[in-house]
C-alpha cells in the first residue's frame, strides 16, 4: 500500500546516502527498518524463539550412547 513520508531534508540526504551505500533504495530501506522496529516490538510471546542445542548438557546425563534403527524397531514392538 503506497503511503507519503514527510522527512526533513538533512535526514532524507542521510537515508539515501546510506541506501547507496546498501545497495539499496530509500523506500526499501525504509521497509526493512521499519519492519525490524516492528518484530522487536512485539510482546515476547508472539516472536520466534531460539535456543542452543543441547538442551540437556552431557555432563548432566551422562555419554549418549548410539542406537540403531533395530534397536528402535524392537523397543516400538514391546
Amino acid at each position: 500500500m503506497p503511503a507519503t513520508v514527510e522527512l526533513p531534508d538533512a535526514v532524507l540526504r542521510q537515508l539515501e546516502a546510506l541506501a547507496r551505500q546498501e545497495g539499496s533504495t530509500a523506500a526499501d530501506l525504509i521497509r526493512r527498518l521499519i519492519g525490524a522496529h516492528l518484530n522487536r516490538s512485539q510482546p515476547a510471546t508472539e516472536r520466534k524463539h531460539y535456543v542452543r542445542l543441547p538442551l540437556i548438557l552431557a555432563s548432566e546425563t551422562g555419554p549418549i550412547q548410539a542406537v540403531t534403527g533395530a534397536e528402535v524397531d524392537e523397543t516400538t514392538r514391546a
